[in-house]
């Protein structure tokens, strides 16, 4: 697939204060006389943790397909073919995808929160979303 024709969407709210706010207790942590030496591990988790967010492509739209990618580390991506897809709606600020999975005949749900978007990334991915599954919306 050619980058060019896929759109990504970050999830990016927030974010640079965590970078901000880790950043200061790690340095914070380093200047406590030594009888006070918390760990720095942690501080360090969390700026690494922020930086990958703050690169994380959350979700991604191709000529095809949508790709959503959680920001918790540890689950993994779901990729879907928009014809695959049953169903969009939105609630509460996410969006709720139903889609049979053409291999296994079986239904699935995936709900996106936009919680973690910023304001205009957000509007730019409802009103993609809008365009490329208006037949689909409830």
């Amino acid at each position: 697939m050619d980058s060019q024709n896929r759109k990504c969407f970050h999830a990016r709210r927030h974010v640079i204060l965590l970078i901000i706010l880790s950043i200061v207790t790690l340095f914070v942590a380093l200047s406590l006389p030594d009888e006070l030496k918390i760990s720095l591990g942690l501080p360090i988790i969390l700026v690494i943790r922020a930086f990958w967010q703050y690169k994380l492509v959350y979700i991604s739209i191709g000529e095809d397909f949508i790709t959503y990618r959680p920001a918790a580390p540890i689950r993994s991506s779901i990729s879907i073919l928009f014809k695959e897809i049953t169903s969009v709606s939105y609630k509460n600020n996410k969006v709720i995808i139903n889609y049979i999975n053409k291999i296994s005949n079986k239904q699935y749900t995936v709900k996106i929160p936009l919680s973690v978007m910023e304001l205009a990334e957000k509007e730019k991915l409802l009103s993609t979303l809008h365009i490329i599954l208006k037949d689909k919306e409830k």
